[in-house]
């Protein structure tokens, strides 16, 4: 079977969580049919970036995106739509089906929904249900004329969100809970929950070679993602002050320059391989995500590594945490402090948790397990 795939970024691992579950999807995919990918890319980096994919797919194909910032005032569709609509990717969709007697069309993330074509059974991916995040920021904001703004922008995006839902042949979501929400208004679409997988292989526990390493509290996010900018500043504001012995180690691409630098913090920008900040037992992930939807995939590795976390409520969503047994839930910044402490002062807490946490990745979230569903999404219609 001929399947394309499109991506509003390269499928490419080491970037950020999205490209992680696009690449492996793709992989597994290949296996048994022939994969076109079409990736917009933004700078010769990425071109470059994709080139791996070859490997395993029967074409890969980029384009450049020139993101469309009009204003589009008589539009319903919301912006990101807009951003990633270019005539030149249109016809590469076409002229893909064209030449290469498309099956199915796979579209990644919401904003590449536009590329759907009538007439050929299709998948929409959503890594996360961006009409939740938008009625989040809608209930928190404050200022009246700002908030008729957000209801607006809510509006919009879940207008499109549920009406692409409604439109595609199968709907894709990272976690249950991601799926329920979009169920409880699409209700007639086809919509069920696949997990993000790791190479549990690849991602074990190395414990570190010093044992009198010092404690270390790291995070890592591409910091485009907003929910990993109020991270940040959450760590550098609400609980680094408080432990000005320990090290916290805040890395990924793109920080903005207004977050905050303590003395006790470091900032390692990009990081080619994560493995190198999991080292246990002397160092745990703090993921104080209080924003957005879908899974992490830093959770993911942390927990595939044996590391400890401590991470809120939401940042646990899609994994089947029980708190204290693999990880630490904290959902404001006392708890998030008192959990910091009490991981500082216990060993033994930080190896069963570590422990316990690597037991749920190789019953649950290996993509051995997992691939079988992709290939399922395709092949029994």
């Amino acid at each position: 079977m001929h399947i394309l795939v499109v991506t509003p970024y390269p499928p490419v691992l080491h970037v950020h969580g999205g490209g992680v579950r696009m690449f492996h999807n793709i992989r597994i995919l290949a296996q048994r049919n022939s994969v076109h990918v079409l990736s917009f890319v933004e700078n010769e980096e990425e071109c470059q970036a994709v080139k791996p994919m070859e490997a395993f797919c029967e074409s890969v194909a980029i384009v450049k995106r020139i993101p469309d910032f009009g204003p589009h005032w008589f539009s319903l569709a919301p912006f990101m739509a807009w951003e990633f609509r270019t005539p030149a990717m249109h016809k590469a969709v076409d002229d893909a089906i064209r030449m290469h007697k498309i099956g199915v069309v796979q579209c990644e993330y919401l904003q590449m929904a536009q590329y759907r074509r009538a007439g050929i059974f299709s998948i929409l991916t959503i890594h996360e249900a961006y009409s939740a995040n938008a009625y989040r920021t809608f209930q928190k904001t404050v200022d009246a004329i700002e908030k008729l703004r957000m209801f607006s922008r809510w509006m919009s995006m879940l207008n499109y969100e549920i009406s692409m839902c409604n439109a595609f042949d199968r709907v894709v979501t990272m976690t249950d809970e991601d799926a329920a929400y979009l169920r409880s208004y699409a209700r007639s679409a086809n919509i069920r929950a696949i997990p993000i997988g790791i190479d549990a292989e690849e991602f074990q526990p190395v414990p570190d070679a010093r044992p009198e390493h010092p404690i270390q509290i790291v995070f890592v996010g591409n910091f485009r993602h907003t929910p990993n900018v109020e991270a940040a500043e959450f760590l550098v504001e609400e609980i680094a002050p408080f432990f000005p012995q320990m090290e916290f180690v805040i890395a990924g691409p793109y920080l903005p320059s207004t977050v905050r630098k303590p003395l006790n913090a470091v900032f390692p920008g990009y990081i080619a391989d994560t493995r190198s900040l999991f080292h246990s037992p002397n160092a745990f992930v703090a993921a104080p995500l209080f924003s957005g939807t879908g899974q992490r995939v830093k959770l993911l590795e942390a927990f595939a590594m044996g590391v400890p976390v401590i991470t809120t409520s939401l940042g646990a969503a899609g994994f089947p945490v029980v708190n204290r047994k693999h990880a630490v839930i904290a959902n404001n910044a006392v708890e998030f402090r008192a959990a910091v402490a009490e991981l500082a002062a216990s060993l033994e807490l930080r190896s069963k948790l570590g422990r316990e946490a690597r037991r749920m990745i190789l019953e649950h979230f290996t993509w051995e397990s997992i691939g079988a569903q992709f290939l399922d999404l395709v092949e029994h219609r």
